[in-house]
């Protein structure tokens, strides 16, 4: 009677564990789980573990790989979700970091030199597009005729920053541009005007007025009872900024860009002539939407 028992006994054992082998099978992980491990505290090798020998279904989207990355999931980790979701090695033949901690150029959450970049999606298909800088060299004052016939010396003479051409190289056709700043925070601040920005409040977006061979825009007012340095109230697009983490940040227009021709200022950039304007940094683009 008790040997009958005791087969009974492993026998039940034996099926208890075959089924929860076949129930860890089916378990399908997700991001809610990877995030959830994190949380958790568990060790990225042990996510990592998790993740190679379970089925998994892995949203990696732009828009997902934000959200794991602001929940604390690791690039180490996230490597891992884009091999399961790949079914390809995320380590290189030459034994370098993964392809999700060094990245992929278009993949606005992996590593990218100090800079600013557009960033579009179509049909699926990501592409940063890095802005160049162009330089203010040379500036323009007007009104001087109206602010020397207006009463009590009221009439402003305005001092203009000027950029070569009537047009940026690159032209976008979205009222809702998307933009990534890679800045060094390491700093917390305290680098000088000359070094790398540390803050996107360093900049500030600017709208140009277009001339027939330039781009301008006003930095200064005066009259004959005061001045005003700085950039026009008129000129100033107000920003969206979102801190991702590692010195990356998302950056949009509080507004709808209308067509026209825009630019990042970095404030005081090269130690320029602020009252001037020579040598003001601006990271130029336009908008030049279809009908």
């Amino acid at each position: 009677m008790k040997n009958k028992i005791f087969v009974s006994v492993v026998t039940l054992a034996l099926m208890l564990t075959a089924s929860f082998a076949a129930s860890a099978q089916d378990e399908t992980m997700t991001n809610d789980e990877v995030i959830s491990l994190t949380k958790a505290g568990l060790a990225g090798s042990i996510v990592i573990g998790k993740i190679r020998t379970s089925k998994t279904n892995f949203d990696l989207s732009t828009d997902a790989l934000i959200k794991l990355k602001q929940a604390g999931v690791g690039d180490d980790v996230v490597a891992a979700m884009l091999e399961a979701k790949s079914g390809k090695s995320a380590q290189s033949t030459s034994g370098a970091a993964p392809a999700g901690a060094v990245g992929d150029p278009n993949d606005p959450m992996s590593k990218h030199g100090y800079g600013i970049y557009f960033y579009e999606e179509t049909d699926g298909q990501r592409k940063m597009t890095q802005l160049q800088p162009n330089v203010s060299g040379q500036n323009r004052t007007g009104g001087a005729f109206t602010a020397s016939i207006t009463p009590f010396g009221l009439g402003k003479v305005k001092t203009k920053a000027n950029l070569p051409g009537r047009s940026a190289n690159l032209q976008l056709k979205t009222t809702q541009p998307v933009f990534y700043f890679y800045l060094d925070t390491s700093s917390g601040g305290l680098n000088t005007a000359s070094g790398i920005p540390s803050s996107p409040n360093e900049f500030t977006l600017v709208r140009f007025n277009q001339r027939s061979d330039n781009r301008e825009v006003t930095i200064s007012k005066t009259n004959s009872w005061g001045g005003k340095g700085g950039l026009s109230d008129e000129y100033v697009v107000p920003l969206k900024a979102e801190d991702l983490g590692n010195g990356i940040f998302r950056i949009t227009p509080g507004i709808d860009l209308k067509k026209g021709e825009y630019g990042f200022y970095l404030v005081n950039s090269g130690n320029s002539n602020v009252n001037a304007g020579i040598g003001s940094k601006f990271f130029d683009f336009g908008v030049n939407m279809t009908p």
